[in-house]
């Protein structure tokens, strides 16, 4: 990835977050990672995850604002782009240079579609948990491991093989799967995230610890920079062509192609 190209994200994030930021008193310290610019946002998570996610988000802790609305409900105009035939190419190719893979994109693609997962949710969930390396395996302090390009966990997936840990479109199909699972639980998709990461029952109990906080603000962090740069060399060719592809793939709120 070209980390000059994704500075203006970082900004944009900051802004989005501001009011959230302003009611958080502590900071969840970031891990050095040189290929992500520094998050500076990772406290304003907490108020957002200290809650019992099994009950309605809007009852929790007062948590019911515009953020949380925008944030869930937001179209995504990469996957309404996918699901047009004439723009689909156009996305496919954005998303082969993300990942330097076209066998990663389109599994990651098709399967983001198939679970109506924003596109740069997956990917930025996908990079962050193995930089979009379809063989990355981690060995967990409980004796499990994760595997693949979703890092599916060796107990939470028994049935698989190891081939089939390691296939991507096999990673994406469950990964995609159980982050659809967790956004249906959790009602908004960062503490969705979170559970993706640590758990439903440790994050539903209030439980959610600070290294969970921080995988989220990489996530949100990289998701903002990916959006930025599909808006800059996807989006803005085809609103300065005035498209009808363009037109007819921003769907209405909760509309699928």
């Amino acid at each position: 990835m070209n980390n000059a190209k994704m500075v203006g994200g970082a900004a944009a994030l900051s802004f989005v977050f501001l009011t959230v930021c302003l009611c958080v008193h502590f900071l969840v310290p970031a891990e050095s990672d040189a290929e992500l610019l520094p998050a500076s946002n990772f406290n304003s998570y907490t108020s957002l995850l200290d809650f019992d996610v099994a009950e309605d988000a809007a009852e929790n802790a007062g948590l019911k604002n515009d953020y949380i609305d925008d944030f869930s409900s937001k179209d995504d105009r990469g996957l309404a782009l996918y699901r047009q035939p004439k723009t689909r190419p156009a996305v496919e190719w954005f998303y082969t240079h993300v990942t330097s893979s076209r066998e990663v994109a389109l599994a990651i693609l098709e399967n983001a579609d198939k679970n109506d997962i924003p596109l740069s949710m997956a990917f930025a969930l996908a990079y962050v948990e193995s930089r979009f390396k379809p063989d990355a395996v981690n060995k967990n302090g409980n004796y499990t491991v994760d595997r693949g390009l979703f890092q599916l966990n060796s107990a939470s997936f028994p049935r698989l093989t190891e081939e089939d840990f390691f296939n991507p479109e096999i990673s994406a199909k469950y990964g995609m799967m159980h982050l659809r699972f967790c956004i249906d639980m959790a009602g908004n998709e960062v503490t969705a995230l979170a559970m993706y990461n640590a758990g439903t029952t440790r994050v539903k109990n209030n439980n959610t610890p600070r290294s969970t906080l921080n995988y989220v603000g990489k996530i949100e962090q990289y998701r903002a920079n990916l959006e930025n740069m599909f808006q800059a060399d996807i989006l803005a060719f085809y609103d300065a062509h005035s498209s009808t592809e363009l037109a007819l793939a921003t769907p209405s709120s909760g509309e699928k192609k």
